[in-house]
């Protein structure tokens, strides 16, 4: 018998994102149901490709939290990389877009036992590295609306950091006649951003009362301000974490 043998688990972020999860729920014993909630967008910024091209001669590391920075920096880039400059990826995905858009990666960090990983053991795994603490200068390619952790462990450990927001993502737009829940077949629904809540709730009348399980404090205030109960947050912020949130909830 799997962990979570009959469990019908709603998965809210975007298409790409939620097949990758789809995977190690199912071989878990749950049936996952996607319903795309966020998109990602290549941040239109017309000063970006100036940013990124003025700073790559100064620059030791590139980092990258995801799949998508990787791609969306690769497009926007207008000057060969210096032959010196290092790469780091969060997890064995993005090292593979990582290998594929630059021909190598140098360091993988963060990987958690899906596969996937957090910006804060990236940034962990980089301040190990001994440029790191001669003031390595590292160039973070981001989403808008990701959060500090990894430049501050970075600015930490010695590092020069500069940002770049290389895209961002959106909700889902409202629909004018939003989709009842029941509909969907769910007892769960689990929410990985804030942006993620507010896509769902520009699709979803809520006809019925499922568990709503988050990944961290952040998406937890985004369920709370819609007057939505949480069943479970996740201790660490991964998919492991989300499911053994759902095996304590369920006392498993």
């Amino acid at each position: 018998m799997s962990r979570l043998d009959g469990r019908k688990l709603l998965l809210t972020r975007s298409a790409e994102d939620s097949a990758d999860w789809a995977e190690t729920i199912a071989a878990e014993g749950a049936l996952p149901i996607i319903l795309p909630c966020i998109t990602a967008e290549p941040s239109d910024d017309p000063n970006l490709v100036t940013s990124i091209a003025g700073s790559l001669e100064q620059i030791d590391w590139i980092v990258f939290t995801s799949r998508r920075g990787v791609d969306a920096f690769a497009r926007l880039r207008v000057n060969p990389l210096p032959a010196s400059v290092r790469f780091a990826a969060v997890g064995e995905a993005t090292a593979q877009s990582c290998r594929e858009r630059f021909g190598r990666v140098d360091l993988v960090g963060g990987a958690d036992r899906d596969g996937g990983g957090t910006a804060a053991a990236l940034g962990t795994a980089l301040a190990t590295d001994p440029s790191i603490g001669a003031g390595a200068n590292c160039l973070l390619a981001l989403a808008a609306n990701a959060g500090d952790v990894l430049e501050r462990k970075l600015t930490e450990a010695g590092a020069s950091v500069t940002r770049i927001d290389v895209y961002r993502t959106v909700p889902a737009e409202p629909r004018e006649q939003k989709r009842a829940l029941s509909t969907l077949d769910c007892d769960t629904v689990i929410f990985a951003s804030p942006t993620a809540v507010t896509g769902f709730d520009n699709q979803i009348d809520i006809d019925i009362e499922p568990q709503f399980v988050t990944i961290g404090p952040s998406t937890s205030a985004a369920v709370r301000a819609h007057h939505w109960d949480i069943a479970a947050e996740a201790k660490e912020p991964t998919l492991s974490g989300i499911i053994e949130s759902l095996l304590e909830t369920a006392h498993v």
